[in-house]
């Protein structure tokens, strides 16, 4: 699909192109002293001052501001990511009870949108990976952005995703430079999601929640479920963890605890991950 073409804002079976299944959030560490220092060595936070411009519409938004080179920064200030873009001087805060914000302003059914009251903000974040990412399967992960939003790297379409407050992660290891990357966001305030609820809550929209690249290792563990069964007399349980682990080799122990069974599994490492 076309990053230019927009008619997947008003697509219901369009909610997400490029975006990897999701996972279990737990967090990967390269050392045990990591762990205990709280130092995620795979992890490069992308958070702080990014380059912003507003738009009212689509249709005067800048449409060549991802790109690589030859393009005109002259009307981009800055914003704090993460942050909703109202609460930073732009547009107007809403809050709805019972109608839509465009109720008694257009006549709009599901799943359009509106055309001419669709703001939308184009982001800018220059960065160049840590060493310790160096040469790694490099995930870009979203936690949370509201409604909608296009991305690209390096003039490249990464994907897109209305999956506005759970994460959203992008493989984006073919588009990496070793120097300076960058990365551009477009993020639209209304979408065919916008149909969903609307019950007695505020409208903002944004990249609200963080920002952050995880440089994969040759092997970890991908995903993680954890059951706890209890016993007939509720005195007991059983913990069954299963986990999917990715990559060239592994070893794996499972450690049993006083007076609880745990029961471990895990799905085979993709050789060709």
């Amino acid at each position: 699909m076309s990053e230019v073409d927009l008619s997947y804002l008003e697509n219901p079976e369009v909610f997400a192109i490029n975006v990897l299944k999701p996972t279990s959030s737990h967090k990967h560490y390269r050392h045990y002293e990591d762990l205990k220092n709280h130092q995620e060595s795979f992890k490069q936070s992308l958070n702080g001052e990014w380059l912003f411009s507003y738009a009212p519409n689509p249709n005067m938004r800048n449409k060549t501001f991802y790109k690589a080179e030859n393009v005109d920064y002259h009307d981009f200030k800055t914003i704090k990511v993460p942050g909703h873009i109202e609460m930073q001087g732009y547009g107007q805060m809403q809050y709805i009870n019972t109608l839509y914000p465009w109720d008694g302003h257009e006549y709009l059914r599901p799943p359009y949108v509106s055309k001419t009251d669709n703001p939308v903000g184009s982001y800018i974040c220059n960065f160049s990976i840590k060493p310790s990412l160096a040469n790694k399967h490099i995930i870009l992960r979203f936690e949370g952005v509201e409604s909608a939003m296009n991305v690209y790297l390096n003039g490249h379409f990464v994907g897109y995703s209305e999956d506005s407050f759970t994460p959203s992660s992008f493989d984006i290891t073919p588009y990496i430079l070793s120097g300076t990357n960058k990365l551009a966001v477009e993020v639209f305030k209304h979408c065919s999601g916008s149909w969903l609820e609307d019950q007695d809550m505020w409208r903002f929209f944004g990249i609200f929640r963080e920002v952050a690249l995880y440089g994969l290792p040759d092997c970890y563990i991908e995903d993680v479920h954890v059951t706890t069964p209890l016993s007939d007399m509720y005195q007991k349980a059983k913990v069954n963890v299963a986990l999917r682990m990715v990559g060239k080799d592994f070893h794996f122990k499972a450690k049993l605890m006083e007076d609880e069974d745990v029961v471990a599994s895990y799905e085979g490492c993709d050789t060709n991950a």
